[in-house]
């Protein structure tokens, strides 16, 4: 790990996200290196999530169960350009949050939802700030 990342989670409130998302992210010795920005958590349930996902390096979303805070927060991630992550617990996307979600990673017996979001978060984690910040990329040296 080079760096600690904030990484900021999107997700509906219609749903018990405490036993199906917070329990298992907040026992992942991998995700708890970083800092975790759980959004109805006390930490951080008084702030604007607009400013959450803008100050994330990472964003991490559920998408199963449509809301209407859930559609707003999509919409304003999908007004930056920062590494996102979009999974669904039950292997469906409603078609409501379809024009909000590019690619989105399904689980199976093999993964679960900690460990896609532990190698995405591993796929970043090795970049340093410096390399992060900087869009140009070497792909070698003239002679």
């Amino acid at each position: 790990m080079k760096r600690r990342l904030k990484i900021y989670f999107i997700h509906s409130s219609r749903y018990d996200y405490n036993n199906l998302l917070y329990k298992d992210i907040l026992s992942s010795p991998i995700l708890n290196k970083h800092e975790l920005m759980l959004p109805l958590t006390k930490t951080y349930k008084e702030k604007y999530a607009k400013d959450l996902i803008n100050k994330a390096d990472l964003v991490v979303a559920e998408v199963s169960t449509p809301s209407f805070g859930l559609k707003l927060e999509l919409k304003w991630l999908s007004q930056v350009e920062k590494p996102k992550l979009f999974f669904s617990l039950n292997n469906n996307l409603p078609k409501s949050l379809k024009k909000y979600v590019q690619e989105i990673s399904f689980t199976n017996n093999d993964i679960t939802f900690i460990k896609l979001i532990e190698n995405f978060v591993q796929k970043y984690d090795q970049i340093t700030e410096e390399e992060a910040n900087d869009p140009v990329i070497n792909l070698g040296q003239l002679n």
